[in-house]
Protein backbone atom coordinates (compact mmCIF):
# COMPACT_ATOMS: atom_id res chain seq x y z
CA UNK A 1 0.00 0.00 0.00
CA UNK A 2 1.32 3.67 -0.86
CA UNK A 3 2.55 5.47 2.03
CA UNK A 4 0.90 8.79 0.40
CA UNK A 5 -2.22 9.62 -0.56
CA UNK A 6 -3.45 10.43 -3.91
CA UNK A 7 -1.12 10.48 -7.19
CA UNK A 8 1.68 12.92 -8.22
CA UNK A 9 -0.60 13.51 -12.02
CA UNK A 10 -3.66 14.10 -9.86
CA UNK A 11 -1.62 16.29 -7.61
CA UNK A 12 -0.15 18.21 -10.57
CA UNK A 13 -3.32 18.75 -12.20
CA UNK A 14 -4.91 20.25 -9.03
CA UNK A 15 -2.42 22.64 -8.59
CA UNK A 16 -2.20 24.06 -12.14
CA UNK A 17 -6.34 24.25 -11.84
CA UNK A 18 -5.50 26.87 -8.96
CA UNK A 19 -2.33 28.67 -10.77
CA UNK A 20 -0.10 27.27 -8.06
CA UNK A 21 2.73 27.57 -9.40
CA UNK A 22 5.22 26.23 -7.11
CA UNK A 23 3.91 22.67 -7.45
CA UNK A 24 5.60 22.76 -10.64
CA UNK A 25 8.77 25.46 -10.10
CA UNK A 26 11.83 24.80 -11.85
CA UNK A 27 14.36 22.54 -9.44
CA UNK A 28 11.12 20.51 -8.17
CA UNK A 29 11.03 17.24 -9.63
CA UNK A 30 8.94 14.30 -8.73
CA UNK A 31 11.34 13.12 -5.48
CA UNK A 32 11.02 16.42 -4.00
CA UNK A 33 6.95 16.27 -4.77
CA UNK A 34 6.64 12.90 -3.89
CA UNK A 35 8.60 13.39 -0.36
CA UNK A 36 6.37 15.97 0.41
CA UNK A 37 3.25 14.23 -0.40
CA UNK A 38 4.35 11.53 2.34
CA UNK A 39 5.13 14.03 4.84
CA UNK A 40 1.73 15.86 4.19
CA UNK A 41 0.06 12.74 4.16
CA UNK A 42 1.50 11.48 7.52
CA UNK A 43 0.54 15.44 8.89
CA UNK A 44 -3.14 14.85 7.78
CA UNK A 45 -3.00 11.15 9.48
CA UNK A 46 -2.11 13.31 13.10
CA UNK A 47 -4.33 16.74 12.84
CA UNK A 48 -7.21 14.79 11.63
CA UNK A 49 -6.80 11.03 12.02
CA UNK A 50 -8.55 11.39 15.18
CA UNK A 51 -11.87 12.32 12.90
CA UNK A 52 -11.77 10.04 10.52
CA UNK A 53 -14.97 7.90 10.33
CA UNK A 54 -15.38 4.25 9.76
CA UNK A 55 -12.08 1.84 10.80
CA UNK A 56 -8.75 1.43 9.28
CA UNK A 57 -9.56 -1.34 6.47
CA UNK A 58 -6.46 -3.60 7.01
CA UNK A 59 -4.02 -3.42 9.53
CA UNK A 60 -1.17 -3.94 6.72
CA UNK A 61 -1.44 -0.50 5.62
CA UNK A 62 0.88 2.37 6.16
CA UNK A 63 -1.69 5.15 6.41
CA UNK A 64 -5.41 5.96 7.85
CA UNK A 65 -7.32 5.45 5.03
CA UNK A 66 -8.61 3.24 3.53
CA UNK A 67 -11.06 2.94 5.93
CA UNK A 68 -14.55 0.77 6.39
CA UNK A 69 -17.63 1.43 7.71
CA UNK A 70 -17.63 4.86 6.16
CA UNK A 71 -20.82 6.40 5.14
CA UNK A 72 -19.75 9.37 2.66
CA UNK A 73 -22.31 11.34 0.75
CA UNK A 74 -25.14 9.18 1.77
CA UNK A 75 -23.73 5.95 0.08
CA UNK A 76 -21.66 3.47 1.84
CA UNK A 77 -18.19 3.83 1.11
CA UNK A 78 -16.09 0.57 -0.46
CA UNK A 79 -13.41 -0.06 1.66
CA UNK A 80 -10.48 -0.02 -0.79
CA UNK A 81 -11.24 3.83 -1.52
CA UNK A 82 -9.29 6.92 -0.40
CA UNK A 83 -12.44 9.69 -0.58
CA UNK A 84 -11.50 12.87 -2.83
CA UNK A 85 -11.58 15.04 0.15
CA UNK A 86 -8.61 12.80 2.25
CA UNK A 87 -6.91 13.63 -1.62
CA UNK A 88 -7.30 17.18 -1.96
CA UNK A 89 -6.39 18.09 1.58
CA UNK A 90 -2.94 15.78 1.03
CA UNK A 91 -2.15 17.71 -2.03
CA UNK A 92 -2.91 21.03 -0.08
CA UNK A 93 -0.38 20.00 2.64
CA UNK A 94 1.71 19.08 0.22
CA UNK A 95 2.15 22.29 -1.43
CA UNK A 96 2.67 23.63 1.47
CA UNK A 97 5.56 21.18 2.68
CA UNK A 98 7.35 21.20 -0.99
CA UNK A 99 7.47 25.20 -0.46
CA UNK A 100 8.91 24.99 3.45
CA UNK A 101 9.78 21.54 4.24
CA UNK A 102 9.03 20.63 7.77
CA UNK A 103 6.57 23.09 7.85
CA UNK A 104 3.88 20.97 9.26
CA UNK A 105 5.81 19.57 11.95
CA UNK A 106 7.63 22.56 13.75
CA UNK A 107 9.59 21.90 17.14
CA UNK A 108 7.17 23.82 19.74
CA UNK A 109 8.21 24.68 22.76
CA UNK A 110 5.43 23.83 25.47
CA UNK A 111 5.11 26.05 27.77
CA UNK A 112 2.09 28.75 29.18
CA UNK A 113 0.69 30.95 27.54
CA UNK A 114 0.41 34.47 29.54
CA UNK A 115 -2.84 37.25 29.12
CA UNK A 116 -2.54 40.91 30.43
CA UNK A 117 -6.00 39.94 33.29
CA UNK A 118 -4.85 44.06 34.73
CA UNK A 119 -4.02 46.41 33.41
CA UNK A 120 -2.12 49.15 35.94
CA UNK A 121 -1.01 46.71 38.07
CA UNK A 122 -0.06 45.00 35.30
CA UNK A 123 -1.09 41.53 36.03
CA UNK A 124 -0.43 38.64 34.02
CA UNK A 125 -1.98 35.35 34.36
CA UNK A 126 -1.39 31.50 32.85
CA UNK A 127 -3.88 30.45 30.42
CA UNK A 128 -3.19 26.79 28.83
CA UNK A 129 -0.42 25.93 26.31
CA UNK A 130 0.79 26.06 23.14
CA UNK A 131 -0.31 24.41 20.43
CA UNK A 132 1.95 22.58 17.57
CA UNK A 133 -1.30 22.18 15.20
CA UNK A 134 -0.78 25.03 12.38
CA UNK A 135 -4.07 26.90 11.46
CA UNK A 136 -5.18 25.16 8.30
CA UNK A 137 -8.73 26.82 7.04
CA UNK A 138 -8.31 25.63 3.20
CA UNK A 139 -8.10 21.74 4.58
CA UNK A 140 -10.66 21.97 7.52
CA UNK A 141 -12.91 23.29 4.68
CA UNK A 142 -11.81 20.73 1.77
CA UNK A 143 -12.39 17.82 4.94
CA UNK A 144 -15.82 19.49 6.36
CA UNK A 145 -17.72 16.48 4.67
CA UNK A 146 -15.90 13.55 5.69
CA UNK A 147 -14.71 14.43 9.07
CA UNK A 148 -16.67 13.38 12.29
CA UNK A 149 -17.26 16.41 14.37
CA UNK A 150 -15.30 17.66 17.29
CA UNK A 151 -16.92 16.18 20.69
CA UNK A 152 -18.18 18.89 22.60
CA UNK A 153 -17.48 21.62 20.03
CA UNK A 154 -18.17 23.79 16.69
CA UNK A 155 -16.59 22.96 13.72
CA UNK A 156 -16.30 23.38 10.33
CA UNK A 157 -17.65 19.88 10.24
CA UNK A 158 -20.27 19.71 12.31
CA UNK A 159 -21.98 22.85 10.34
CA UNK A 160 -21.49 21.24 6.96
CA UNK A 161 -23.81 18.34 8.86
CA UNK A 162 -26.30 20.25 9.75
Amino acid sequence: MPDHYGALPAALTYHEARGNAAWTAAGVDDAKRTAALVRASQALDAFYGARYPGVVASADQDRLWPRADVIWRGEDLASDVVPAPIEKAAYELALRELVKPGSLAPDVAAGPQKVLTEVKGIKWSVVGGLSGKAALPIVEGILAEILLPTPGGTTVSTLARL
